[in-house]
């Protein structure tokens, strides 16, 4: 489960608001849940707020999602949290997409699954058609990679509509 938590940011006379992202493990029947703490942003009181859980990898070792924020200072975050460490990685796509999505692209990014190798694997949705693909994306920093054609995808949920893209 997804959490976020907003506050005033206390004291610091600056009309801004704290996001704070948790990542809420439960395992069991009556646990009390085990708390990621994910990522925290301070910003302005009225920008967007948005969280995906996008799934579990198919062995179960890792969780991987979005966040995203609007207003002043938008951005877009992939985390991926691996369950036998503990670790969470953040990649900013928003950072990692600009030199690829059109600015008058409407779009959003889903995360599809892994690959075998388990690259993250993203998939750009625009109902124009503008930046309809798939892509590799980590945490390196390098930039993301178009999908090679017929690369096989360990899916988190179903994307028929999405095959041919």
């Amino acid at each position: 489960m997804l959490k976020v938590s907003t506050e005033d940011d206390h004291g610091k006379n600056s009309h801004l608001c704290t996001a704070t992202y948790q990542l809420l493990l439960i395992s069991g029947t009556g646990g009390a849940p085990h708390v990621v703490d994910v990522l925290s942003s301070d910003d302005d009181y009225s920008r967007s707020l948005s969280l995906r859980l996008s799934g579990f990898s198919q062995d179960g070792k890792r969780v991987l999602g979005i966040f995203s924020e609007g207003g002043k200072h938008p951005f877009t975050t992939l985390f991926d949290y691996h369950t036998s460490d503990g670790k969470v990685e953040l990649i900013d796509i928003t950072a990692q997409f600009a030199p690829i999505m059109a600015a008058n692209c409407s779009s959003t990014l889903e995360v599809a699954g892994t690959t075998e190798t388990g690259a993250i694997v993203l998939v750009i949705d625009s109902a124009n058609q503008c930046g309809s693909s798939r892509w590799l994306v980590d945490s390196s920093g390098s930039g993301p990679q178009r999908l090679a054609q017929g690369t096989p995808i360990l899916y988190f949920y179903n994307l028929k509509d999405r095959q041919g893209g």
